[in-house]
């Protein structure tokens, strides 16, 4: 990574790692023929196998709910709950089996519980209004609008007037295996998630803090994703954010007050250590471990992993990441404007990836904020003028995208395993870039602007 203490200049997105082979298959294909054949392929592996079955199935009178998910069934089912029954009732798991196996019985496996705050079960009760199928596919709708318009938040402040690079981009992202099974078919809640944080980080590139903060409130549907998040708007002094934060969620805490009462909190945080309990403990396995990312569950594959030694490994691996990352994430304080444009993207950045990482428990569909990080670091290193960088990060995504392919399937459950490496050395890099950012935007980028942004400079 010599070019890190190099001079900044303008540059492309990212730099060919390897030579085309110009001899045995002719001209590199441009932007124009990649977005054919990706989009083609979209549509071939993924578009036609999901919707040929459901006009199969509609054309054949055959049961349509046969081919629904388990997962948008725990939200139909809370939704029910509070539809039907009461909020006082909403953390009785026995209830909860009951519903859930009156909407959609399993044969082989149990429910787990449901975890989620009382304002996600509000929400969904409104669903719980119409027949299940209706609900579902409504959900899909509505989820794939959120992941679009998250994803285009940021596309959109990072690759503006650029059409072919931001289709590639919006192709990859719907490809995503995460997303397009674990998130979108199987009707989990992801797409929430990507739509928050796209459009926090895109209000703050518009000089809009508090905004910012009130739409990355929505993120407390999940509150572990919020782990590193939070701790990120206190150490880099993004206080307007903060507060924009503290004010979204508050709303939140008081809509779910008022129809469910002061004592459903308590109740809550009783069923989150039961949940807790039972996702380890349990020898039922219901919580599937080859699902998950984190280091946490990356241990229970490793031979030694829950071991005395081995957990003491982990601990001294989180506290020294964290520790490097809180003194990066002080250091980038004060770059604003132009200037620190690339540094505040790399911290938004590296905070997403650590926070897939260094997290109590982190499902493989909760992996589609990677997209957000991939595009901010390639915009940062973009700007930067650091293409080696950019084709190496641009490298490891694709590994990736592929790595999570069919992770459903038996033969590929180690491939979340593969993504938490894969997104350690990425996250590794980050954090490389970034200490180097630091030291260089303030010397080097700022000669360069008049360069890079011409239109602004006059």
């Amino acid at each position: 990574m010599e070019e890190l203490n190099g001079p900044i200049k303008p540059a492309p997105a990212f730099k060919p790692l390897f030579p085309w082979p110009v001899r045995y298959l002719g001209p590199a294909p441009g932007l124009k023929e990649i977005n054919l054949i990706c989009w083609g392929l979209f549509l071939g592996l993924e578009i036609l196998p999901f919707f040929v079955p459901l006009w199969t199935h509609s054309k054949t009178g055959t049961a349509f709910s046969s081919l629904l998910p388990v997962d948008f069934t725990y939200f139909y089912g809370i939704g029910r709950i509070v539809h039907e029954y009461t909020f006082a009732r909403l953390y009785d798991y026995n209830l909860q089996l009951q519903i859930f196996n009156q909407i959609d019985p399993l044969k082989d496996n149990t429910y787990g519980p449901s975890p989620y705050p009382p304002f996600v079960a509000l929400f969904f009760s409104l669903f719980a209004r119409i027949p299940f199928v209706q609900a579902y596919l409504l959900w899909v709708v509505t989820s794939l609008a959120l992941y679009l318009t998250g994803i285009a938040q940021v596309v959109k402040a990072v690759y503006p007037r650029e059409r072919l690079k931001a289709s590639l981009i919006f192709c990859f992202s719907l490809e995503f295996y995460p997303f397009f099974i674990c998130t979108l078919k199987l009707g989990q809640l992801s797409s929430i998630a990507v739509f928050s944080v796209g459009l926090a980080v895109a209000e703050e590139k518009r000089s809009r803090p508090f905004v910012s903060g009130l739409a990355l409130s929505i993120l407390t549907y999940k509150p572990t994703l919020l782990l590193l998040i939070v701790p990120m708007l206190l150490i880099t002094r993004r206080f307007k954010a903060l507060l924009g934060f503290v004010i979204g969620s508050s709303v939140l805490v008081l809509i779910a007050t008022a129809f469910a009462g002061v004592g459903i909190w308590p109740v809550y945080a009783h069923f989150l250590s039961y949940f807790r309990q039972a996702s380890v403990f349990n020898g039922q396995s219901l919580l599937q471990l080859w699902e998950y990312i984190d280091f946490s569950s990356l241990t229970y594959s490793i031979p030694g992993g829950r071991s005395s030694i081995g957990l003491a490994f982990l601990a001294a691996l989180t506290v020294s990441i964290l520790a490097v990352l809180a003194v990066l994430l002080w250091k980038s304080t004060g770059r604003g404007g132009l200037v620190g444009r690339p540094v505040q993207d790399l911290v938004w950045a590296t905070t997403l990836t650590w926070t897939l990482l260094l997290n109590v428990y982190v499902p493989v569909w909760d992996s589609i904020l990677v997209t957000i990080a991939v595009i901010l670091t390639l915009g940062a290193l973009r700007d930067l003028g650091w293409t080696n960088i950019a084709g190496w990060i641009l490298f490891l995504s694709l590994l990736i995208f592929a790595v999570t392919w069919n992770l459903a399937a038996k033969t590929n459950h180690g491939g979340s395993r593969r993504m938490t490496v894969l997104l350690f050395i990425v996250g590794v890099v980050q954090m490389i870039v970034l200490h180097r950012a630091n030291s260089a935007v303030p010397k080097v980028y700022a000669r360069n602007l008049p360069t890079l942004y011409p239109s602004r400079s006059q």
